[in-house]
Order: structure tokens, then sequence, then C-alpha cells
């Protein structure tokens, strides 16, 4: 039987990613799948799709759907790859802006739910996420499927636990700001 503070995790968990799923969206993005493909693309500019399926757990086809649907919706352009089996994956000026649109609202979501702590239980929350982040990291693929939807300037500029478990750096420190 799970413990109390266990089903709250998991319930939080499910109250954010139905609020990221229930974020108003174009056709093009109407799957957590495809905003994940959109930032996986801006975040490896020039990827391949065999890189995309990696980082997004996907089958081949399911990536290659994936891929069609957002070039199709013009947020994403193939362009050529290293050789001519391969395509190089790039976000469009319409997939940049409309990336912009999904991580705002992605933004907006998880500063009002973590904006219920005062800023003491802020950063015990952070302590916490990057202890247990850093100790459920597997590896590099498994690293990227974590951080598919992540915005991950200010992540890595802090230590990010997910990055550096999967490079083999120790759990980051985590620095108290006030």
């Amino acid at each position: 039987m799970a413990l109390p503070v266990e089903n709250l995790l998991g319930v939080l968990a499910l109250h954010v990613m139905d609020e990221i799923h229930d974020q108003p969206m174009p056709a093009a993005l109407s799957g957590l799948t495809t905003r994940a493909a959109l930032n996986a693309i801006h975040i490896y500019p020039g990827c391949s799709i065999e890189t995309l399926r990696e980082v997004l757990d996907l089958c081949h086809p399911a990536a290659v759907r994936a891929v069609a649907g957002l070039v199709t919706a013009g947020l994403v352009s193939k362009d050529p790859g290293r050789d001519k089996r391969t395509v190089a994956l790039n976000l469009t000026e319409g997939g940049l802006l409309e990336l912009e649109r999904v991580m705002a609202a992605r933004d907006a979501m998880l500063q009002r739910v973590v904006g219920r702590l005062d800023n003491s239980e802020q950063i015990q929350l952070e302590a916490l996420l990057i202890k247990m982040l850093w100790h459920e990291t597997r590896d590099s693929p498994h690293s990227m499927r974590l951080c598919r939807l992540c915005d991950d300037g200010p992540c890595l500029e802090a230590g990010c636990p997910v990055e550096n478990r999967a490079t083999g750096l120790p759990m980051p420190i985590h620095q108290v700001t006030t």
C-alpha cells in the first residue's frame, strides 16, 4: 500500500501533466508527444529522426509520423542530413514562435503551482526534487526523455541533477538563494 506522501506526489504529478495536456494548442500540437518533439528539436537543432525517436522513446514509424505532422503544419523543416539517408530537423520561424507560446503556458502553470509555497518552502522543495531526480536518472537516453518538456536553460545553469547523473557528475549541491 502506498504511503500518503507517495499518493500525494502521484496526484501532483498527474495534475501537472493534465494541466500541460489541457492547454489550448493547434491541432499539430494536440498531443504531448508533438510538443515534446518541438522542444527536442529546439534543444537538438539539426537532429535526425533517429535522435528524436530516442529522446521521445518512440518507435521509428511513430517518430516519422510526428515529424510529418510538424512539417505539414510548417513548424519543422527537414533539411539535408549528414548523409543521403538522414534529414536534419530544425524549427521554422513559426515553430520557434509556437514553442515559445507552449513554454510560456507551461511556465505560467508551474509558477502558479509552485507559487503556492513561500520562499523557504520552495527552497526545500527544490533541494528534495534535485535529490529525487538525480537518483531516478538511469542514463543519457533516459535523461533526454525525462527532460523532454523542460526549459533547460535555467536548469543547466544551476546544475541539472538529471544531466549531472547522466554524465557521471555528482548530485548538484542546492545553492540557497533568497
